[in-house]
């Protein structure tokens, strides 16, 4: 078939037909490995544990569901391997589901039952194109072209191995999830991610979700139509519809509520969703990169995210290490701040001398990157107020104080709770304890502001 043997998935429900299909190919050409899968989980699987070159999939693969499930599966197939090629057999008379399977991505299609040397052709030229294009994203997408892109770079083995997993991202299209602690970059991976897509001419879209109701949320996802909420005065496009083809990034993802990820599940798996207060429904072809600082086994609960979303966005799961845990990239990194700042204010200040460093390295950075930056450009102004070109020890604002560096004793969940509970009896007091002036003051829905006041009647 090619240089070396090839692999090839056959996807049909149809044991026999398969069975049939397999021998007639292997009889014409000997190099070539048919491997079989009657349904989608058992076609993931092989793809996930096989190195498959082509794939050969019956359209209506669910004979329940007709041609949607096979279109379903090239998508899936598509967004986990964007390289590999996909051959779709049609039934009689269904060019036009042929033709829309093109349109998602397959390479071409065939009536059934396939003629064998004219599958055999398409399956040679199949493995080809899969394998030109794999050793041209292992080209575009490896850690130095990813560093020329984006800027990222490093001298530590675990955050090489983060840059490593970036490159994998930006290849595909899986949902991507961010772990790591304030501070360590996370929505700088996020734009790496993107930067190195084939989405990177498209819009990178972010959104916070921290402390705002079910509503507001929703609103700013989804959009939402006039007068379908009090407030809602126009027409409005949420953020699905403005990252359409492009990348959506949710940082601290935990906080989204409950029936907001019900909605985003739905968007995500269908494409497709509605804005608040209407019928009709609207596609976004997205990419999502969501981000928290929480550990992720502690992510799934009543407070945090659902088993099915969680499962949903955390395909593919990056941990960004502490900046205390590579201190080896604490000088390069403060020399690149240094030389960012100088260049954007036109400042004269252009080292930093070996005491400066020294006092960089030793500290704890429990606010990680975000604090080691902010204290270098701090520095680079009281280097130039004072005169000097070179920036000193004297130049930095770091604390003497002996830091905690471990996690408090109340979890990061506890402690927005805590505060939570703090505004609404702020509010409270402001309001006589009127509950529904309360509300209105903090811009929550009642039921919000009672599950807040209800979780223990204290903060946690």
């Amino acid at each position: 078939m090619t240089s070396g043997n090839a692999s090839v998935l056959l996807i049909d429900d149809d044991e026999k037909a398969t069975a049939a299909l397999s021998r007639s190919l292997e009889r014409r050409d000997e190099t070539i490995e048919i491997h079989r899968a009657g349904n989608r989980e058992h076609a993931l699987h092989c793809l996930s544990t096989e190195s498959i070159d082509a794939i050969v999939v019956d359209l209506s693969l669910d004979p329940a569901r007709g041609p949607e499930s096979g279109l379903e599966l090239i998508t899936e197939i598509l967004s986990k391997d964007p390289a590999i090629r996909i051959i779709v057999l049609t039934g009689h008379g269904a060019d036009d589901f042929g033709i829309e399977a093109v349109q998602r991505g397959a390479g071409s299609f065939l009536e059934k039952p396939a003629d064998a040397d004219h599958l055999l052709a398409l399956l040679r030229d199949a493995v080809q194109c899969t394998r030109i294009k794999r050793g041209y994203l292992r080209l575009q997408y490896t850690p130095e072209h990813l560093s020329r892109i984006t800027g990222l770079e490093s001298r530590n083995s675990e955050m090489i191995e983060v840059i490593e997993q970036v490159a994998y991202a930006a290849s595909n299209k899986q949902p991507v999830l961010l772990i790591g602690e304030t501070g360590t970059g996370k929505g700088v991976i996020a734009r790496a991610i993107h930067a190195a897509s084939p989405r990177h001419a498209e819009p990178f879209i972010r959104f916070q979700t921290s402390f705002a109701s079910a509503d507001l949320v929703a609103s700013e996802l989804f959009g939402h139509q006039r007068g379908s909420f009090t407030g809602a005065s126009s027409d409005r496009r949420g953020l699905l519809e403005e990252a359409n083809h492009g990348t959506l990034f949710l940082d601290e993802v935990d906080q989204l509520p409950h029936e907001t990820q019900v909605l985003l599940l739905n968007a995500l798996q269908e494409k497709v969703f509605r804005r608040l207060g209407s019928n009709r429904e609207s596609k976004s072809d997205f990419r999502l990169i969501t981000a928290s600082n929480q550990p992720a086994e502690s992510l799934i609960g009543e407070q945090g995210l659902r088993e099915d979303f969680y499962h949903r966005i955390a395909h593919c799961k990056i941990v960004i290490p502490p900046l205390r845990e590579r201190r080896e990239d604490i000088e390069p990194l403060s020399r690149g701040f240094l030389e960012r700042l100088a260049s954007d204010e036109n400042i004269p200040v252009r080292d930093i001398s070996q005491e400066a460093i020294s006092r960089l390295t030793g500290h704890p950075w429990p606010g990680n990157v975000r604090e080691l930056q902010a204290c270098v450009e701090g520095a680079v102004y009281s280097a130039n107020y004072n005169g000097r070109k070179t920036l000193t020890e004297a130049d930095l604002r770091i604390s003497t104080e002996k830091r905690e560096t471990s996690i408090s004793p109340l979890s990061f969940r506890e402690r927005v709770h805590s505060f939570e509970f703090q505004l609404v009896q702020d509010a409270l007091r402001r309001c006589d304890n009127n509950q529904s002036k309360a509300a209105q003051l903090l811009q929550l829905d009642r039921t919000s502001l009672r599950r807040i006041l209800n979780r223990e009647d204290s903060p946690e």
